[in-house]
């Protein structure tokens, strides 16, 4: 259940500030760029002078949404009076905006991780919640709004689907649906919005995904692991966005109980996704120094490509012995 006490505080500390500073996490997903968006457009619309950031960029696939090109990677040039945290799991998950964010005269904590990492004077944090946008959204009732824009709707349609899996993952509950049919109400176009989420995507995405594919391996146990070195990312012209929903495509597959994808963003250093059937990955992320959900985590390691791989397969079999049968 949401915390309105705590949205309640947020809107009071929102009308109370003048300039206020919104950020998201590092290599930001739907989740976290739609609900930066979406909350920007709701401060702006109340006079607020406002500074959006992620510490690193975001994907490109989202610039259909109203704003995306004012996301900064940089902190604000002055102290703000409020600053606002979306979507991290623990303020780490912020770089090289961290320091800025937290030197302001309030911090609130918005977030919808199940983690211990919450921090801040204000904490909104509610780990039932489908996404971080339903937090968003509760604030922005506390504040007044009877109906969002037809494009701040938009945004927090983007960031609702993103983390639902397009109402598919587990965490779809009856308080997401009903959200997602006030959305659409107020205008999100869901068909439009879920092929530019999940289907558009260029040709190097498909030729990455392919490389990725072939790479992968299924061990004992029902841990399947595949890796992205950089040659790959150079010979197929990819970014690293464009592994955006690669892990989606053997998740599933009859026999995987555990989804990892290795991407390696420097010699040496690999950004890993994991996905769990009924299997906890968010702790063994926890082990590498990451977060994230219980069934979708991430963290970076360092260390060769064997031995990256061996050590998440003995922490992934132990979790996968530790959960309940598929």
């Amino acid at each position: 259940m949401h915390s309105t006490d705590t949205a309640a505080a947020v809107a009071a500390a929102i009308g109370d500030a003048g300039s206020i500073f919104i950020a998201a996490h590092e290599n930001p997903d739907g989740d976290a760029v739609g609900s930066l968006l979406g909350l920007r457009s709701i401060l702006l619309s109340l006079g607020k002078r406002v500074h959006a950031a992620t510490p690193t960029p975001p994907p490109a696939r989202f610039r259909f949404l109203e704003g995306f090109d004012a996301i900064s990677t940089d902190p604000p040039a002055e102290r703000p009076d409020l600053a606002i945290a979306l979507d991290c799991d623990g303020a780490d998950r912020l770089g090289k905006l961290k320091n800025a964010l937290l030197a302001a005269e309030t911090v609130v904590d918005i977030d919808h991780h199940g983690g211990t990492n919450t921090f801040g004077e204000i904490r909104l944090v509610d780990p039932s919640a489908a996404a971080t946008a339903m937090l968003v959204m509760d604030v922005a009732h506390e504040l007044g709004m009877q109906r969002p824009t037809p494009e701040q709707a938009s945004a927090l349609y983007a960031a609702l689907i993103a983390d639902t899996g397009c109402f598919r993952f587990t965490n779809t509950s009856p308080a997401a649906l009903r959200l997602g049919a006030e959305l659409v109400a107020a205008g999100a176009d869901p068909s439009d919005l879920s092929r530019r989420v999940f289907t558009i995507r260029p040709m190097e995405a498909v030729r990455l995904e392919a490389r990725a594919l072939s790479s992968l391996t299924l061990i004992d146990g029902g841990v399947a692991i595949a890796t992205l070195a950089r040659e790959d990312f150079a010979q197929t012209e990819a970014s690293a966005e464009l592994t955006e929903g690669i892990i989606d495509d053997f998740r599933d597959a009859i026999g995987v109980r555990a989804a990892v994808l290795l991407k390696e963003s420097e010699p040496g250093t690999w950004q890993v996704s994991m996905r769990g059937d009924r299997v906890d990955v968010a702790t063994v992320a926890r082990e590498f120094g990451g977060g994230g959900h219980r069934y979708a985590a991430g963290c970076t390691i360092e260390g060769s490509r064997d031995d990256v791989t061996a050590r998440l397969a003995a922490a992934l079999q132990d979790a996968v012995r530790e959960a309940p049968d598929a």
